[in-house]
């Protein structure tokens, strides 16, 4: 894969794959989240439907939990440097080297996607559909007040 981010940074150019992968992850995202705004087809899902859908998770997946992680560990390690030679804490109690905290925001990482993952299956599946949306939007005054509940709320029909 070409690296074609400039050399203004000096750390830019080294976590090229970093940034082109997170980038490729967020325009995911962001298709996403544009899919969650409109409402579920009343009709059942097809066969092509599912399977692009189920394409689609599977490169987000495989962006979020492979590659953005393997990315990280390799760029901390070639251009950082953050192995066990270089250490963060050093005391007679503790000793804390980069590599741990390699290893931590690695971690970081993934419970952030966890966590990322669940938030947009929960919303995915509470898409209401374009029935429930239509029935949603009618206006209350459509149907005439045929008088009030024990409770004060307007009864629209008789039951």
């Amino acid at each position: 894969m070409p690296n074609l981010l400039p050399d203004w940074m000096p750390w830019i150019h080294p976590a090229g794959r970093l940034i082109w992968f997170t980038l490729v992850f967020v325009v995911g995202l962001g298709v996403v989240f544009a899919l969650m705004r409109q409402p579920r087809s009343d009709d059942p899902t097809t066969w092509a439907q599912a399977m692009g859908g189920a394409v689609g998770v599977f490169a987000l997946m495989t962006l979020a939990y492979a590659i953005i992680p393997h990315e990280w560990i390799t760029f901390s390690d070639s251009y950082l440097q953050w192995d066990t030679s270089k250490l963060l804490v050093d005391s007679y109690a503790v000793k804390v080297d980069y590599q741990a905290v390699r290893d931590v925001i690695a971690a970081g990482l993934y419970v952030v996607f966890v966590g990322l993952n669940i938030f947009l299956f929960a919303k995915w599946q509470q898409r209401p559909t374009r029935a429930e949306l239509a029935s949603a939007t009618e206006t209350s005054e459509d149907a005439p007040v045929v008088g009030r509940s024990r409770f004060g709320r307007p009864i629209r029909s008789k039951a």
